[in-house]
């Protein structure tokens, strides 16, 4: 049996009654942490254009665009979506343990291709529920093999980390919401791991960093649409000769860890972001927001902020100017001095904080002045810590040390912290009802017939903001 067909049979068999509670209820989290972050992107540019392009293509009336109404091809709604979710890099994280020490990947982006498939297909709240957790223990199968996302063998490589992910894993939860058989479903896979290779420079602050993981997800869905007609693809595509293995990850990629059974359900390690940044900075962000409350320090308060963060992220930011004073959104959410001055600044670092108005705020810039970002080698065995030190103009010195922040598998969401992540960020386009009837609806899943029934609760009312087309 091929590594594809073996797969093909894990994503085919996993039924939901098989969940146990504790599972369900992640990825039920999950599923509304994606909401959330969705509406966080709503209004962005790129959003914006992706829909005005999907109008003038139009399409079949299936899925739902976020928001919206409007009714397209899953394939167009699965790039919609999937913008909206990536915009401000507020997704979730995927890891292997509980210490949380290697980032798998962003598994979370592919909550909103398996919506636009489930409304086509009027998927159940069961299914749903049960090919969520299939797309996180699936990418984290993968990206182990590859050494995990950020040092992993791709990134070594020069790929983006999710050149395999999002196509090969959403091949098969296409496949299963399609219902496939098996043969079809490792076809699929096949199809999807031959195209949709994603070059590093996708990384350039440019608006194609918003598509990484929908495009890949666009070419799975599509991969899994042409199984079905009896497409073939190659179903040693991962181990073959000239495959992935041999081609994208150059002979180094750990194969036996894709043949291995699952030990245990890594959906239960996600990290939920509570701040719209990466999630490396995750932990002095949290540590800087903790000083400037508890000790009412103001911006014009502060003297020097230095700030102890991890080896490879302080070396990021030294090798590239335009993160130390940066200038556009997609450069700041990656910026420890950005992020740390505005986190002074407002006491929250959301969507909001992104602004051009922000950007440009000339006492954001006068902190940025401020901070002296140094590595700490001992901070190196965790994902997310941080170390920060503010010295006020009173010649007052505060510290505060955070290893694991707030979503941090050793330091988890509750529902409560979910739900509130979602009022806040889409309190802005509907009233509190509709947003309590979405998450009651979430927390019900699996008593919904048709998860078309979710994403018609997420229509913004006439009269709130919209994306002008």
């Amino acid at each position: 049996m091929t590594i594809a067909e073996q797969l093909a049979l894990e994503a085919k068999e996993l039924n939901f009654e098989e969940l146990p509670s504790e599972v369900n209820d992640q990825a039920k989290r999950s599923l509304l942490d994606s909401l959330a972050i969705a509406f966080g992107g709503y209004l962005s540019e790129p959003s914006r254009i992706i829909q005005s392009v999907i109008r003038e293509l139009n399409g079949p009336a299936e899925s739902t665009i976020f928001g919206t109404g409007l009714k397209t091809s899953c394939l167009y709604a699965t790039l919609a979506n999937g913008t909206m979710v990536h915009y401000f890099d507020y997704m979730d994280a995927g890891f292997l343990t509980k210490e949380a020490t290697v980032i798998m990947g962003h598994h979370g982006e592919l909550i909103a291709p398996i919506l636009a498939v489930g409304e086509r297909q009027h998927s159940g709240g069961e299914e749903i529920i049960t090919t969520i957790v299939l797309a996180y223990e699936l990418s984290n199968k993968l990206f182990d093999s590859l050494g995990g996302r950020t040092h992993g063998i791709l990134s070594k490589r020069g790929w983006t980390t999710e050149t395999v992910g999002p196509p090969c894993i959403m091949a098969l939860l296409a496949g299963r919401l399609l219902g496939l058989d098996t043969e079809q479903m490792a076809n699929a896979l096949g199809i999807a791991g031959c195209f949709n290779l994603e070059p590093g420079i996708l990384f350039t602050p440019r608006m194609t960093k918003n598509l990484r993981t929908p495009y890949g997800a666009y070419g799975g869905i599509l991969a899994a649409f042409l199984a079905q007609k009896g497409f073939t693809g190659p179903l040693d595509v991962f181990e073959g000769p000239r495959g992935i293995a041999q081609v994208v990850a150059g002979g180094e990629m750990d194969l036996e860890k894709l043949r291995q059974p699952r030990k245990d359900w890594t959906i239960l390690y996600t990290w939920i972001k509570n701040f719209a940044a990466d999630g490396n900075m995750q932990g002095l962000l949290e540590a800087t927001v903790n000083l400037v409350k508890e000790h009412d320090i103001k911006a014009d308060d502060v003297a020097e902020i230095r700030v102890k963060t991890l080896s490879h992220i302080y070396r990021r930011e030294a090798n590239s100017p335009e993160r130390q004073v940066p200038n556009n959104k997609y450069t700041a959410d990656h910026s420890c001095r950005y992020v740390t001055a505005i986190a002074i600044m407002d006491r929250s670092v959301g969507p909001e904080q992104f602004s051009d108005e922000k950007l440009r705020d000339p006492q954001v810039r006068q902190l940025i002045n401020k901070i002296v970002v140094e590595p700490d080698p001992e901070l190196d065995g965790f994902h997310s810590p941080g170390i920060v030190e503010i010295t006020t103009n009173k010649e007052k010195r505060y510290s505060c040390r955070v290893v694991h922040p707030k979503g941090h598998p050793m330091n988890p969401m509750t529902d409560a912290d979910v739900e509130a992540k979602f009022t806040n960020l889409a309190g802005k386009f509907m009233p509190e009802h509709q947003m309590r009837r979405i998450i009651d609806t979430v927390h019900n899943l699996e008593k919904v017939d048709d998860i078309g029934e979710l994403l018609n609760l997420l229509v913004i009312p006439a009269g709130s903001r919209s994306v002008k087309t």
